[in-house]
């Protein structure tokens, strides 16, 4: 139900029927400002999206109109018939306050404003400020026009609508100062934050001075000092279609370079109409929900065959026929192909980046209509070998004249550890087969014989250990095909569902068995016994162990004690996420110094957030 853009992609050289075809946003493309549903706290224009660079200890406020900002004033008064009014004004001299000069100074009297007013800052974009400082020009004749009761305030809002007096007045303002007449100001310099306050940094986009007396004032500089940080921006897209029905989209470049050399997070989901979300309207008479645009959603009033007060904004729920938001990795589109809409989302993790292009690689001719997959069992033992079956089902829909082209290729990615593939049963036919590892990847099967993309159902048995609760089994089948210039590499995700009536799981995730498990198990040792002589006979201590169940890197330790508690060898070994890793000990202190024979504990620590976990064991050292 929102709106929806159908693209017509121009300008691009003729190639092939079926060659992988573009869709480009920004220069050279669609604009920006055409594809844009909604953002936050990032900068746009018809040929670039972006957050501007910032370093720590940066007086921004000189950059405030080169960043697109502004400062203006807002005069409040009484009308004639005692109604307030606002009046907004850029009054002259106001650019001096920015201007980098403590030498030159903004006075209302000379600017004919009242003494009293509201002075507005728009930096032109989201920062992190850890200091602001203002003060009037510090000569013997002009140190002592400070400003002696006044508010230093400042917003995170977007300025959208604040062309209008009343409603960049109303907006409300957090207070940083209040020196209100009856305990005024005695310095000329004014320094946020005060002694007495915390010096966390916080996010600004406006800054406020509200002139509280009439006494004279004037203002030479104003700095506002970052921390060198940007709010997190966003950019979200319309629904995106392209000629031709049902894409399958590929690869993504930023600026048409890898999109990993980019500090962004792009993200799409698919799907076969051009609403991936759906409003709803709670119709209080009837006590039903209805289906409605989002613009009717929004103003309900506007709808013709709804009477006022019968109905009330209800739910805002994900369209269920919609893919979920898949983050683009490596370069490569996750999303379900192929469907007829895509959007995309960008989230900038750091400050500075401009993008002027987003090309979206797709072709219109597919490896198969539908492309499904599962993964038997779903559950399994942390860190425990375990025989899983990957099931995939190929069909071509009955309704459709959609050309496909089958494939040769499966690409399994996955962060489990891969110990071997066994068999491929296609048709329940034994299938030949060549595998390649990725060991921390997953691994990938060539198939001697192409896949018919009408209807085929094939079965790839391998075995493997899982250590994290929701692991992955992402499915990609690949094609080859050539064009009249170069030889193409296609692919296309499987989606995930109940392909196999044996096995109904319907999902690619498998989940832990019991999560009481410990983060750190199945410490091993290659032996009880170290010699470190350098004959090449047991002259280093290997220890082998698991991390479970962990979400993101935590710091592991690998120590070695006496058996009375003194510590010979420590060290931080890694920040590791889950997975199976290994340490080695060559039998030396601290110094470099070999140990003396004798016995010694070692030690495996890994401190997660859910608490510090430990292994131990014990290995002698003989000379």
């Amino acid at each position: 139900m929102r709106r929806v853009l159908i693209v017509f992609v121009t300008g691009f050289c003729a190639l092939p029927l079926f060659a992988i075809e573009t869709l480009v946003i920004g220069s050279g493309g669609l604009p920006w400002t055409v594809v844009v549903d909604s953002t936050g706290k990032v900068s746009v224009a018809a040929d670039s999206i972006w957050t501007w660079p910032v370093a720590p200890r940066q007086n921004i406020a000189r950059e405030v109109f080169a960043h697109g900002g502004q400062a203006f004033a807002v005069v409040v008064g009484q009308g004639a018939f005692g109604q307030t009014t606002r009046s907004l004004s850029v009054p002259i001299g106001i650019e001096k306050i920015l201007d980098g000069n403590a030498d030159t100074a903004f006075n209302p009297d000379d600017a004919e404003v009242a003494a009293q007013v509201d002075l507005y800052i728009d930096l032109g974009g989201h920062f992190g400020v850890e200091q602001i400082r203002f003060f009037p020009r510090l000569d013997a004749e002009h140190r002592d026009d400070y400003l002696q009761a006044f508010q230093l305030g400042h917003n995170r809002d977007d300025p959208a609508g604040f062309t209008s007096a009343a409603n960049v007045a109303m907006v409300p303002y957090s207070l940083l100062i209040n020196n209100h007449i009856n305990s005024p100001n005695d310095q000329s310099i004014v320094q946020w934050p005060l002694p007495n306050q915390p010096t966390e940094p916080k996010e600004m986009r406006h800054v406020r001075i509200r002139t509280l007396s009439e006494r004279n004032w004037e203002i030479a500089e104003i700095e506002i000092i970052a921390d060198g940080t940007v709010a997190p921006a966003e950019f979200v897209s319309q629904s995106l279609a392209v000629p031709g029905g049902a894409p399958v989209w590929s690869r993504m470049l930023i600026n048409g370079r890898d999109a990993a050399e980019f500090p962004v997070i792009v993200q799409t989901r698919t799907g076969p109409d051009p609403n991936p979300i759906h409003y709803f309207l709670d119709l209080t008479k009837s006590k039903t929900l209805r289906l409605v645009t989002r613009q009717g959603w929004e103003n309900i009033n506007t709808l013709s065959n709804v009477e006022r007060g019968e109905a009330r904004q209800g739910p805002v729920l994900p369209n269920p026929l919609w893919s979920a938001w898949e983050t683009v990795t490596d370069g490569l589109i996750l999303s379900p192909s192929p469907l007829e809409y895509m959007q995309f989302r960008i989230e900038w993790t750091e400050p500075g980046i401009k993008i002027e292009t987003l090309t979206f690689e797709h072709t219109n001719w597919p490896i198969a209509e539908v492309l499904e997959a599962e993964i038997n069992p779903v559950e399994a033992d942390a860190g425990s070998e375990t025989h899983f079956v990957l099931s995939l089902q190929v069909q071509r829909l009955n309704d459709t004249n959609i050309p496909a082209s089958g494939f040769r290729h499966l690409k399994i990615f996955t962060p489990a550890e891969i110990t071997g593939v066994d068999r491929v049963l296609v048709k329940d036919v034994e299938a030949l087969f060549k595998v390649r590892q990725d060991p921390g990847r997953g691994f990938e099967v060539e198939l001697w014989d192409r896949i018919d993309p009408g209807a085929s159902f094939i079965e790839v048995f391998f075995r493997g250990r899982v250590f994290a609760d929701g692991t992955l089994f992402r499915v990609q089948a690949l094609d080859e095909r050539a064009t009249p210039t170069e030889l193409e590499t296609i692919y296309q995700f499987a989606r995930a569902g109940d392909v196999n009536p044996l096995t109904p799981s319907a999902t690619l995730t498998v989940r832990l068995n019991s999560l009481s498990d410990p983060l750190l198990d199945d410490l091993q040792s290659t032996s009880r016994i170290v010699t470190p002589n350098s004959d090449g006979l047991n002259d280093f201590l290997l220890v082998r162990y698991n991390l479970l169940r962990l979400t993101r890197p935590a710091p592991v330790f690998f120590e070695i004690y006496t058996l009375d508690g003194r510590r010979v060898r420590q060290g931080f070994a890694s920040a590791d996420q889950s997975g199976r890793f290994a340490r080695i000990w060559d039998g030396r202190d601290q110094g470099g110094f070999t140990v003396e024979p004798g016995l010694y504990l070692y030690q495996i620590q890994v401190e997660a957030d859910a608490g510090t976990f430990q292994r131990h064991g014990v290995v002698s050292i003989v000379y």
